[in-house]
């Protein structure tokens, strides 16, 4: 074999020396003979860098050391490389030159030539047999710079001759563009021979070197590759991968119904993930189990491979075939809040159920999968009181399993703890149960403050459970509302009383837990305690209890008396109550029982100290109490104890005011038999005759009346009853009053009469106090109702009223003016018109010598209009005066035109025989005697 490559070695040299000799002479010129100095004769190097090249090769015909270096280490085949001079290159390697030799910087002619980008010295090279894996100072090898720059260096470098060449771990080329995920130096090599089986001094394939990225896509193609080449891996974790690429099935299905993708997911393949999906791999192809690829990248906490799946378009909802959702699944530790918040963005539904209705929320606190993890399902909308099909919510769980640390977290969101499960259980109940920490968890200052579907607080639960006292005491120091009430109204209290547990009572009152409150049938703590079948509960009888008082100042006493608790009184006075107290209207114990109309309280209360004479603080003793409530047996004892019925409050209203204001007829009649007398008066000066009036009650009128009362009795104000009745418009009371007859023109202190409030009242009233006995009959002053009525400024209707009911229209006053003259005067026109259509006398002179008609005149045309425009015209005095008379001296010339168009005699004459025209002469009237002539 030596002997061959000696021989081939020679040809090649002789070859290149003719071709050397044959361009010499080809280039020949005919010498001249010229006398030329000698000069230095140039060496190899010099040559070379002169780019003298044939005379460089020329040298190695015996002249050159084919191995010598120059200062840097080079041999002429390293010069040759750097000068990417491939033909040079060749004829050195041909003439025996070292193509492994290193320079001074430890490379050797091949890593120059790859250096360079020089493919075709590289070829040269590695076909003259270079190590394509012999480092120098770069630490990079030949092979490794091919395979970067790949293409026709990679081409030049990767020859038949080193295809099988090895590094020192036993790697071909092949090895190393698998492990850099090169997929065309692979199909490259593969087209060149490359065995795809060889394997490393580690015993690795170049598929085993691919399949150490699966995070790629590239290195996915390169296993393809090298898969369809025939290579094989030593690696189960890919053997999904070798089987869809050999039977180029991309769904196939191996054991258990998994797809190469469900595969790739649950390693979290990331490349193979990208490749399978190139292959169109189905993302939601489900497995026996029904598991999507998207359940097996989140069970195995494969985030990247989750988020490349939903990339993809994976269905984040779908479900295995137990209902789980990726959601549902137990995820490892350090990837459990990566996945649930990618998840959750990618719309994932927080509140999913599985086949038992079970949330995501419920399985995480089932697998204790942490309280981050909860926090996060939590904020993306997970729903803390959702229920699965046994209608249990994640607290429940959460209790169940005893693990607090849940709690809090549930809590703040929102979790009820009275949320009820299909058996009637809550999440307090079975805490309550269980007691510990998760109680302790539970019980905190906002839900101390929650209530139940039936308006339940924890404390009132508590207490209805017979919780230990300390619960009970802990429910407190969180803060709970002690006198909370639920729907029916009831307090802890409550509870604890209708359950006599007088340790939770106890504690409850020492709290403040108020025995007053009543529920929504009006009982109370102490109503119950009082009500049991054994008696009064002893043990609500303390310090506390006994001093207590409600929002009226009620204490313990007042409602035992209210109750008629006769046998407990006694008890409760010896503890301390005192049998006097009064609450905030100034009523004692005493009053509750007149309330009650229990003579017999009464009788226990003054027997133990109660002050039968007591009174509130308005004034009223136990007597008005009794009136007040209708409570005639109270008040017949009272009036046989000695109670004064006369005894007037600050209002100075007596017992009798009230009863026959409220209309009690049978205390009415109890007070007046008992000495009450009719005429006294509160400090209004009414009598109750008045407050019988005032209260609209015809009846107590005319009891009162019968028994003496008076009716023209008047009050501070000077009303009487006829006054009150008018003003109430109580026409059936002041019929009464006036047929027994009383003053329809008595005067109050402020001038108002019956009358006058009638005319205000209306037609009805006014109509009922002018009878014909009273439509005439004047006042002090004489003036009739219509007087009144015109000066009060009633209306035309009420005057008209008036006047059809048949008054004399002309009857003076007592300065003798008549109701015309005064609704002249008043400018009242219409009022004026009525009256002298119904008869009054235009010329009726009152004291200060002036007519209805003279003030007309002087007050204009319209007033002349409203009387003179009818029959009145011809009307003359007792001295024969026309109007125009009076016009013709006293009116201005448009009364005297307007008289004259309302038809008045020009010609008229008085009895001393003057016309209108001769006193306008007269009085120098030109005007007026003008129009008159």
């Amino acid at each position: 074999m030596k002997r061959h490559k000696n021989n081939a070695r020679a040809a090649i040299i002789a070859a290149v020396s003719v071709a050397i000799l044959f361009v010499s002479c080809a280039s020949a010129k005919p010498v001249v003979e010229t006398a030329i100095a000698p000069v230095a004769e140039d060496d190899f190097w010099t040559l070379i860098e002169k780019g003298e090249n044939e005379k460089a090769r020329a040298l190695f015909k015996g002249k050159a050391d084919i191995k010598s270096k120059d200062a840097k280490g080079r041999t002429p085949l390293h010069v040759a490389a750097e000068r990417k001079d491939a033909e040079l290159a060749a004829y050195l390697i041909a003439i025996g030159a070292s193509v492994d030799e290193q320079d001074g910087e430890k490379r050797t002619p091949l890593e120059i030539a790859c250096i360079n980008g020089d493919a075709q010295v590289a070829r040269k090279l590695s076909e003259g047999g270079a190590d394509i894996f012999k480092k120098g100072s770069s630490g990079k090898a030949p092979a490794e710079y091919a395979l970067e720059a790949g293409g026709p260096l990679l081409d030049a470098v990767a020859s038949k001759s080193n295809i099988e060449a090895k590094n020192g771990k036993g790697e071909t080329m092949l090895h190393l563009a698998a492990d850099s995920g090169d997929g065309e130096a692979v199909s490259l090599l593969l087209a060149k021979g490359a065995k795809p089986l060889q394997k490393s001094a580690e015993g690795k394939t170049p598929l085993d070197l691919a399949y150490r990225h699966p995070e790629s896509l590239e290195y996915a193609l390169v296993a393809e590759k090298l898969i369809i080449a025939g290579s094989q891996s030593s690696d189960a974790n890919f053997s999904y991968f070798s089987a869809s690429v050999r039977s180029a099935n991309f769904s196939l299905r191996f054991d258990d119904g998994l797809t190469p993708l469900h595969f790739a997911a649950r390693e979290g393949q990331l490349g193979f993930i990208a490749y399978l999906f190139q292959k169109k791999a189905d993302p939601d192809a489900k497995s026996a189990s029904g598991a999507t690829p998207l359940h097996e990248a989140i069970r195995a906490g494969k985030i990247d491979a989750a988020k490349a799946l939903i990339a993809a378009g994976a269905d984040v909802n779908a479900r295995d075939a137990k209902g789980n959702s990726a959601m549902h699944l137990f995820m490892p530790l350090n990837s459990r809040q990566a996945g649930v918040e990618l998840l959750l963005s990618a719309k994932a539904d927080p509140n999913i159920k599985d086949d038992y209705g079970d949330a995501p929320l419920h399985v995480a606190i089932a697998l204790n999968m942490g309280v981050p993890f909860i926090a996060v399902l939590l904020k993306g909308g997970a729903d803390p009181n959702i229920r699965n099909t046994a209608g249990r919510t994640p607290l429940h769980s959460a209790v169940e399993r005893d693990r607090p640390e849940y709690v809090p977290t549930l809590l703040d969101k929102g979790a009820n703890i009275f949320a009820a499960d299909d058996a009637g259980s809550t999440p307090f109940d079975l805490a309550l149960k269980s007691g510990g920490n998760v109680l302790q968890a539970m019980i905190t200052a906002a839900t101390v403050a929650m209530s139940d579907n039936v308006g339940n607080t924890p404390l009132h639960v508590a207490v209805a459970a017979g919780a230990p006292s300390k619960i009970v005491a802990l429910i407190l120091d969180r803060k709970a509302a002690v006198n909370a009430r639920n729907k029916s109204g009831d307090t802890p209290l409550h509870l604890a009383v209708a359950d006599d547990s007088r340790e939770l009572g106890e504690l409850l009152i020492a709290r403040g837990a108020d025995i007053f409150a009543t529920n929504a049938a009006g009982k109370s703590p102490l109503y119950l305690a009082g009500h049991t079948p054994a008696g009064f509960l002893e043990w609500m009888l303390n310090s506390t209890t006994i001093e207590a008082r409600d929002g009226l100042g009620n204490g313990m006493l007042h409602f035992a008396a209210g109750w008629k608790l006769e046998a407990a009184i006694p008890s409760i006075i010896q503890k301390g109550a005192d049998p006097n107290a009064q609450n905030a209207t100034g009523e004692t114990p005493i009053f509750s029982a007149v309330k009650a109309d229990s003579p017999a309280t009464i009788a226990v209360l003054i027997k133990n100290g109660a002050d039968s004479a007591s009174r509130d603080a308005l004034g009223n003793t136990s007597l008005h109490a009794a009136v007040r409530w209708n409570a005639k047996s109270s008040a017949l004892a009272l009036l046989a104890q000695g109670a004064d019925p006369n005894a007037r409050n600050l209002a100075g209203k007596m017992p009798l005011h009230d009863a026959v204001r409220l209309g009690i007829v049978d205390l009415e009649k109890v007070l007046v038999n008992g000495g009450a007398k009719l005429e006294g008066r509160d400090l209004k000066g009414a009598t109750p005759l008045m407050e019988a009036v005032s209260a609209g009650s015809l009846s107590a009128t005319e009891r009162l009346l019968e028994r003496g009362a008076n009716p023209t009795a008047r009050n501070m104000q000077g009303d009487t009853p006829l006054h009150v009745s008018v003003a109430a418009g109580r026409t059936d009371i002041a019929k009464l009053l006036l047929s027994i007859g009383t003053s329809i023109h008595a005067e109050n202190s402020f001038g108002m009469s019956p009358l006058k409030s009638a005319l205000s009242a209306g037609p009805e009233m006014t109509t009922l106090l002018l009878t014909k006995d009273r439509i005439d009959a004047a006042n002090d002053l004489g003036k009739t109702p219509l007087h009144i009525a015109l000066e009060e400024g009633a209306d035309l209707q009420a005057i008209r009223t008036i006047v059809n009911l048949g008054a004399r229209v002309s009857d003076p006053d007592f300065h003798g003016r008549t109701p015309l003259r005064i609704a002249v005067g008043m400018g009242k026109l219409e009022e004026s018109r009525l009256l002298v259509d119904a008869g009054s006398d235009v010329f009726a002179q009152a004291d200060d010598g002036e007519s209805p008609a003279t003030l007309a005149i002087v007050a204009g045309t319209q007033a002349v209009k409203a009387l003179f425009d009818g029959t009145a015209i011809s009307a003359k005095d007792a001295i024969g005066y026309t109007p125009l008379h009076y016009a013709a001296f006293r009116g201005k010339s448009d009364v005297v035109k307007i008289l004259i168009e309302l038809g008045a005699v020009k010609s008229a004459r008085n009895v001393a025989g003057e016309s209108p025209a001769d006193l306008a002469h007269r009085w120098g009237l030109v005007e007026n005697e003008k129009l008159l002539r």
